[in-house]
């Protein structure tokens, strides 16, 4: 694995300010492999478990679905794994597979590999818990014939297209996935059909090579290493010296540095996630908490237009309500934005009653972009309002949500086009009742069912404005920050494109 100490980086860092150059990347050789350096990767390869933006990065090289994204096209469901399917009643979805597709084991790719995918066998199994929560309405799984799979949802899904693109719809290899000793020794060994196959998973290092077999064509990239290197400048250092070929988790203060050098560049845009805030009202928050004013107050203090220009120098913006553009014809244009006013957050804050107690805000220092930066600049809106929040560093996310956390960070990412994706799927009462934040709205319950299960557009999109108005200004459970970015720092010789959400694509139809 590569490393820096602090010493390395500061004099990588200086002797390369100092000279302006860099050794090139050449595609002279034939497939160059790549080393990738991230702000954290995940410690296996497990779909249907782990959907964190750790890990789908590394996973869509590995797995396909039958239907996928196209994000050249503005994300238009196009052919994967399946080339055609029918959809009955939003209810039934009959898909009929791509002759001659490969796993990197070298078994063809069958209907028997789809329905195990989704069979209620690997979803209420140990490992895959995401699976049993994004397929739950799953009823059935039906082989027709060898490349016929008829897959039946319990209660009607308008969503029962998106669900099959989204990335806990991987298949994978039932022989392999079956054979494994148990559901870790499989996600240190996944076997998928994508264009790169698992070759070795250590503590902070991912390495892959070429699936010369792909369906799509054999990639231009011979291997990639993803390696964890948590110090953003430690990962600016790799990258100008050319150690690294590909960074993740710029932060918008490193790309004036970045773009000092030729041979490197800045790449990305506003993603299709939102980072929000939550306000927690179970065992482990303060008890003011519980207090619908002082929720209200904590939301009306925020001056999220001025942390966009200040810390991430106007490169993004804020949401109108839980939702991106990236929705398509579900995005809901004229949704207000959330609205920032200091003598009404001083009158709600009023109307609590609160009495200058201490609010806990526990976070980890690396792990969302710009974390404690913008925890202290929240802090300190805060303060202006009259509200007293401490920032407390944890070192773990279970510190944090096995312990004292009144209010805490969150991104809520896009999943599929639709509303459902974050407003319902993050804030259904099981989830809730899971993460212990003691929230429950009966109008909030009632929209979302229709949200989940009413094939109607228009009723469905009452339904979504009506939550939004429920979940941050009627009976709030969190508030909404910004659209986050996703940026990377590239060698320009790459030509690498990345995308609106958290896929790194380095197939042969992307490098």
């Amino acid at each position: 694995m590569f490393t820096l100490t602090r010493r390395r980086v500061l004099q990588g860092i200086g002797g390369i300010v100092a000279t302006a150059a860099m050794p090139p990347l050449s595609f002279a050789a034939q497939r160059p492999a790549l080393t990738i350096a991230l702000q954290r990767i995940p410690e296996n390869i497990s779909p249907g478990r782990d959907t964190s933006d750790t890990s789908v990065p590394i996973s869509y090289n590995i797995f396909d679905k039958l239907i996928e994204q196209d994000f050249h096209d503005n994300m238009k469901l196009t052919a994967g794994l399946a080339t055609s399917w029918k959809i009955v009643q939003n209810k039934e979805i009959t898909f009929y597979l791509r002759q001659g597709v490969r796993f990197h084991n070298g078994d063809l790719l069958t209907a028997e590999d789809v329905a195990f995918s989704f069979s209620k066998q690997r979803r209420e199994a140990e490992g895959p818990r995401r699976l049993a929560q994004f397929f739950g309405n799953v009823q059935a799984t039906e082989v027709i014939d060898p490349l016929t799979v008829k897959i039946t949802m319990k209660d009607v899904d308008p969503l029962i297209e998106q669900r099959f693109a989204m990335w806990s719809g991987e298949i994978v290899n039932k022989r392999a996935y079956l054979a494994a000793a148990n559901y870790e020794d499989w996600a240190l060994n996944p076997v998928g059909t994508g264009p790169f196959k698992v070759t070795d998973i250590k503590t902070n290092v991912i390495s892959l090579v070429a699936f010369d077999q792909y369906y799509r064509g054999s990639p231009s990239i011979s291997a990639l290493k993803f390696v964890e290197v948590p110090e953003v400048a430690a990962r600016v250092a790799g990258l100008a010296a050319g150690d690294f070929d590909i960074i993740g988790s710029v932060p918008p203060d490193q790309i004036s540095t970045i773009k000092r050098f030729d041979g490197i560049e800045v790449l990305g845009q506003p993603g299709a996630k939102v980072r929000i805030l939550i306000f927690n009202q179970g065992e482990f928050a303060a008890p003011i908490m519980k207090n619908v004013h002082f929720r209200r107050a904590l939301g009306y203090a925020i001056d999220r237009e001025a942390i966009v220009k200040s810390l991430y120098g106007g490169r993004t913006s804020v949401p109108n309500g839980l939702q991106v553009p990236s929705f398509g014809e579900t995005y809901a244009p004229d949704y207000p934005k959330p609205v920032y006013d200091l003598a009404l957050a001083r009158q709600e804050l009023e109307k609590s009653g609160y009495k200058g107690e201490v609010i806990d805000y526990p976070l980890l220092s690396n792990v969302l972009d710009s974390e404690v930066a913008i925890a202290e600049v929240l802090s300190d809106m805060w303060k202006k309002a009259g509200i007293n929040v401490e920032i407390r560093i944890r070192e773990n996310w279970k510190q944090i949500t096995k312990g004292q956390h009144s209010i805490r960070n969150m991104s809520a990412t896009m999943l599929w086009q639709d509303p459902a994706t974050i407003i319902w799927r993050i804030f259904t009462p099981k989830v809730i009742k899971g993460r212990g934040w003691n929230w429950h709205n009966p109008t909030f319950v009632e929209n979302g069912l229709i949200l989940a299960h009413e094939p109607d557009k228009s009723k469905r999109r009452e339904a979504f404005k009506k939550m939004q108005h429920v979940w941050e200004h009627e009976d709030p459970i969190g508030t909404i920050l910004f659209q986050e970015l996703w940026m990377y720092g590239s060698q320009k010789e790459l030509n690498w494109k990345p995308y609106v959400l958290p896929y790194m694509d380095f197939g042969p139809n992307n490098i």
